[in-house]
């Protein structure tokens, strides 16, 4: 792992914050330290035990010995969140889904993964899925989830983490605005947003997704 560090001691007498990435991708910190930095500049003091959101996902600053803020992310797949040092998880995901909004020219739309979504009985289990969303409101992030377009009535309340924690292949289509929907068949995605369709058959990235390691 390599950390990259903000210097904000010297200028805005705030403590350092530390982002840990894997060797060879500390690009991704910069980003990441950029956002922390500019928040600096406009007067946000950020204190240790706090949490931020980056995207869809939650970060969460930690003390270390030397008085700096250390930058831990959520580990999926154990709820409730446990939390681990480090944000290479955060910035991919970022990223990916970024891209997918790109494919139908649309501003992503980042729930929290603390917002709930409605799943239907038979997703979870499902090998197929299609998801849509609707507007978000408050802790309700607007997300659908079904095995298929014959569950169209039932479902439960879930957090979007414990989803994404099961189901990690929804993840790159979280950030998709409102009247948008996903169907996952036989490995095939079809993404819509309006009148804009892409399927796998004619996007890289869609082909790669459904068994990427792009988002773990």
């Amino acid at each position: 792992m390599a950390d990259m560090k903000s210097n904000f001691r010297g200028v805005f007498q705030h403590p350092d914050i530390v982002v840990s990435m894997p060797s060879g991708a500390e690009f991704g910190a910069k980003p990441i330290i950029s956002y922390f930095e500019d928040e600096v500049r406009r007067g946000t003091v950020f204190k240790a035990g706090e949490t931020v959101q980056m995207g869809w996902m939650i970060l969460m600053l930690k003390s270390t010995d030397a008085g700096e803020l250390d930058v831990w992310e959520p580990c999926f797949g154990k709820v409730p969140i446990v939390w681990e040092r480090g944000a290479s998880r955060t910035y991919r995901q970022l990223i990916v889904q970024k891209s997918v909004s790109e494919l139908l020219a649309v501003e992503p739309s980042f729930p929290s993964l603390t917002q709930s979504a409605v799943v239907s009985p038979r997703f979870m289990a499902s090998k197929d899925f299609q998801m849509s969303r609707e507007a978000s409101q408050g802790t309700d992030s607007g997300w659908l989830f079904s095995a298929d377009s014959s569950e169209s009535d039932g479902g439960r309340l879930v957090s979007l983490f414990e989803i994404a924690s099961q189901r990690p292949e929804v993840i790159p289509f979280l950030a998709l605005p409102e009247s948008s929907s996903v169907v996952l068949n036989n490995g095939e995605v079809k993404i819509r947003c309006g009148d804009t369709e892409v399927e796998s058959d004619s996007s890289e990235l869609l082909r790669r997704l459904p068994a990427s390691d792009l988002i773990s």
